[in-house]
């Protein structure tokens, strides 16, 4: 279809839709920073294993059993190795002198059990630590209180229960702090 001269249709038709986007795009920008603060993330629910790196050597694996309201959740656990940021020198410079940082290996190990309806209460949990021969080093009983942890702070909702246990030097169980 072609255009008559002097016709303006397509001209305010453009312009229509020209407010409508640049209305949409005002908008959604003074929104931003609350959408950016809660950006849907999730936390996973149940209890970590964190495993010192002077006892990391004779732990291969794990079975953890959590109990609450009378029933109770199983876990067979693999561990992975602990990492932790490093800081690398910084070349010398004005302010603007970019730094960096690595992650490197602790000796530590980690494991995480995911926990349904984990509560955010008193849980009975039985660690079974395993040597990586598949023989048992002994059943740790501690009872942990998981906390409601927020990926992005309460404001944003999605809080989550977890807790975690903490396997010392001396092969030692307790709830981390």
């Amino acid at each position: 279809m072609q255009r008559k001269t002097g016709e303006d249709r397509p001209t305010v038709v453009n312009w229509k839709l020209t407010a409508v986007i640049a209305l949409a795009t005002a908008a959604l920008t003074a929104c931003g920073t609350e959408i950016g603060d809660c950006s849907g993330a999730a936390i996973r629910q149940g209890i970590s294993v964190d495993v010192d790196p002077a006892y990391a050597p004779k732990v291969g694996s794990a079975r953890l059993s959590a109990c609450w309201n009378g029933s109770c959740q199983h876990s067979a656990l693999e561990f992975y190795p602990s990492t932790a940021g490093k800081s690398s020198s910084c070349p010398s410079g004005g302010p603007d002198t970019a730094c960096a940082a690595r992650m490197a290996p602790t000796g530590g190990l980690h494991s995480f059990a995911d926990l349904r309806e984990l509560p955010a209460g008193p849980v009975e949990v039985t660690l079974t630590l395993i040597d990586p021969a598949g023989a048992g080093l002994g059943a740790h009983q501690v009872v942990v209180t998981p906390k409601v942890r927020y990926p992005a702070g309460p404001e944003c909702g999605g809080g989550t229960p977890q807790g975690g246990l903490f396997v010392s030097p001396d092969g030692t169980v307790s709830e981390r702090q």
